[in-house]
Parts: C-alpha cells; sequence; structure tokens
C-alpha cells in the first residue's frame, strides 16, 4: 500500500492512482495544495501494484544515457515566439499527428486557467502546448488515455516532467515502440492550490484574456509573466516584479519532493529531454540570442531517427554531451519560511498574503525600471553574460 506520511517522497503524478486495479486510490489536496493519493484502506487488498509502480523507487526505474545531444532553434518565427526556449516540441508533435498518431501534453484551461494533461489530434492545436506553465499539471486520467490509444495501435506521443514521464512508463508495465516519450527539465514544480487562488485574485482586476509564463516579446533574456484581461488592460512583470515568479522562485510554492528530486540526471527514461539554453551567444554565433534556443539530448534510437526526420525544421549545432548537459543536474530548494508562509496562504486573501510577503516596495520597482532600461538600450544580454562569467 502507498503512503504519503512523507511528503518529501511523492511527486504527485498519479501513476499509483492510474495502475489501482480496485480504484481505491485517489489524489487529494493537501494544506499546500499539492495532490497526494490517498488509499481507501476498506478496498485495498494489498496487492502492492501502487508501490511497485512509484517512480520515487529507484528499482522500478529503467533509464538510458544519451545517445545524441544538441542545440536547436526552430525555424518557424510564430512557433518560435510562441515557445518558450527555442520551440524543440512541436515538430517532434508534429511527426507524431502525421503519422496518425496523438500528442498528450500540459495546456491551460482558457476558461479556469487549471494547468492540466491534454491530448490533441490536431496540428493546430499543438500551440496549447507552448510556453511554460510554472504549475504543476494535473495528469488525472492522461495515463490510462495513453494505454488505450497505444493498445489500438496508435503513436503516442506524451510530454512531462521527468517524475511525471517516469510514472507513465511504469504504469505501462511494458516497453511500446509505438510510444514517444518527451521529458521537460525543471527545477520544480509550483503548487496548483496557490495557483487557483492567485489566479481568483488576477480575475479580481478583471475577466481575463490570457496568461503566459514565459513571453518572450522584450527578448528571450527578458522573459515575462505576462496577463492580460478582455477590456484591452495587460500585466508585463520579470522575475524580479512578477508576484508568481517571485513565489516561485523564492522556493516558498515547491513541492516538497523537488529539492530531492530523482531525475535530476543526464540518464533519462524518455526519447528526449529538452530545455533552456540561456547562454547560446556563448556557445555559438549561428544561432538568434534573442529569439531563444533549446538543449536537447536524446535518449534512444527511436528518438535518433525521429530527429533525422525533422531536423531541417531546425537550425541546428552539434554539441557534445557535456556542453548540452549544462544546469540539467541543478538542484532547487525549498525556502526556510515555507512552512510560514503556508501558513499564512491558507488563512489570509491572496491580496494580503502578497503584501506580508512579496510587498512592491521601492526596491523592486527600482529593479523592475532597470531591467527595462537595460532591456530597452540591449545591456540586458551583456549584463547576463558577465554574471555567467563570474559565476563560471
Amino acid at each position: 500500500m502507498i503512503k504519503t506520511d512523507d511528503n518529501t517522497k511523492c511527486s504527485g503524478c498519479g501513476a499509483c492512482y492510474s495502475i489501482c486495479p480496485w480504484n481505491c486510490i485517489s489524489m487529494v489536496e493537501d494544506k499546500e495544495g499539492f495532490l497526494y493519493p490517498k488509499v481507501d484502506t476498506d478496498s485495498c487488498v494489498n496487492c502492492d501494484l501502487c508501490e511497485q509502480t512509484c517512480p520515487l523507487n529507484d528499482k522500478n526505474n529503467k533509464k538510458h544515457g544519451v545517445v545524441q545531444s544538441e542545440i536547436v532553434q526552430n525555424k518557424d518565427l510564430e512557433i518560435l515566439q510562441q515557445s518558450t526556449s527555442g520551440g524543440a516540441f512541436t515538430p517532434i508533435a508534429r511527426w507524431v499527428l502525421e503519422r496518425g498518431g496523438v500528442v498528450f501534453g500540459v495546456g491551460m484551461d482558457t476558461d479556469s486557467y487549471f494547468v492540466k494533461h491534454i491530448k490533441t489530434e490536431r496540428e493546430e492545436e499543438l500551440n496549447k502546448f507552448r510556453n511554460s506553465k510554472y504549475v504543476q499539471s494535473y495528469v488525472g486520467d492522461s495515463f490510462k488515455d495513453a494505454k488505450q490509444e497505444l493498445q489500438k495501435g496508435r503513436l503516442v506521443c506524451f510530454s512531462g516532467t521527468p517524475c511525471q514521464i517516469q510514472g507513465l512508463k511504469n504504469y505501462l508495465c511494458k516497453d511500446y515502440e509505438n510510444l514517444i516519450t518527451v521529458d521537460v527539465v525543471c527545477r520544480g514544480v509550483p503548487s496548483p492550490g496557490v495557483w487557483k487562488k492567485y489566479n481568483s485574485y488576477l480575475k479580481q482586476k478583471g475577466e481575463l484574456r490570457d496568461i503566459r509564463f514565459r513571453d518572450k516579446s522584450l527578448g528571450y533574456q527578458y522573459s515575462t509573466m505576462e496577463v492580460t484581461y478582455k477590456d484591452g488592460k495587460s500585466d508585463r512583470n520579470g522575475i524580479e516584479s512578477d508576484y508568481w515568479l517571485r513565489m516561485f522562485f523564492s522556493g516558498m510554492i515547491l513541492r516538497p519532493s523537488c529539492p530531492t528530486c530523482n531525475f535530476r540526471t543526464i540518464e533519462r527514461c524518455s526519447d528526449f529531454t529538452i530545455w533552456d539554453c540561456f547562454n547560446v551567444s556563448d556557445l555559438t554565433k549561428d544561432l538568434d540570442e534573442t529569439k531563444g534556443a533549446t538543449r536537447m539530448l536524446i535518449h534512444t534510437k527511436r528518438g535518433q531517427e525521429i530527429f533525422n526526420e525533422i531536423k531541417d525544421d531546425f537550425y541546428v549545432v552539434d554539441a557534445d554531451v557535456k556542453t548540452v548537459a549544462v544546469g540539467i543536474t541543478e538542484t532547487s530548494s525549498l525556502n526556510k519560511r515555507k512552512d510560514e508562509f503556508i501558513e499564512n496562504y491558507n488563512e489570509m486573501p491572496m491580496e494580503e498574503l502578497l503584501d506580508k510577503w512579496f510587498p512592491m516596495t521601492y526596491k523592486v520597482k527600482i529593479k523592475k525600471f532597470a531591467r527595462r532600461i537595460l532591456n530597452v538600450i540591449g545591456l540586458d544580454m551583456l549584463v547576463k553574460k558577465l554574471k555567467r562569467k563570474i559565476r563560471g
């Protein structure tokens, strides 16, 4: 029987919920707003399938090395602008759809702005998967749906965080040649419960039209969170001044299991691993550093075959594994005052919570103004390069 008395030992992937043949496991929100499995002990027969499926049990996991490493940038400027980094996922997903397959990825409901795994069979809907969602996604029955499609013999592409991909693989219990998996490197997943409350706070300002967690209108190096309203107004702020980004990067709303993540390694169970390449200008002059680039590790022969068929969609820079894999093992950390913050989160209205923990001080406003000025005159990238050189 799966146990969640230690919340650092659960990534919330939902594999145990999906595998239970008696449907006696449900995913229940805790005080931090994260989902954890809860077992109906009256129905449980102690078959132990949930424990055997959990990706946080290393003995259950099978990982691959790296057979190819690349830095890529999508040639399609519209896709590139809509994407968080270099637009690597769309050509992989499109390859699957062109062969009658189905794609599972993380989308955001346009009414509730609830972040969840969804599936599509239409190329025009791939834009739903572009741009990061800085919230842990709700997997729901996506694992079960993917299995049904696989058993029909259809190609299936499934993307998610490394723990979600390993959870899917463990749930399936066998390798499917028609499954293509893409894991996205993350620094940790923020609370969907806190996001729901924050979303309600945003709606007090007006009817929402769109939310972009990583908009690149001001450039890749100064990506911002943009909230737009149906009355035409918008709020655009960077990591120094946006409330949600400040909560996220402060370590206040990260899942407790993230700092000890088992998957911060070069070896992965997926076909592809993709993530940001902020220092692309240090590695090559062939890619436009203002538009974004993606680091890509290919772990399987099948991944290589697919990449060879889609590589014309990219500007490609060949690089060795050591160069590409920089940053993949970096760990996130929880804020030392997180418990106090969560206690306040459960008691205070969001506006009061933000005023107490992330006030919009003159210092914050000056930082925002300075970054905007540096961005306008083109010195922001130079400053970032200098910081990278100082650090390393």
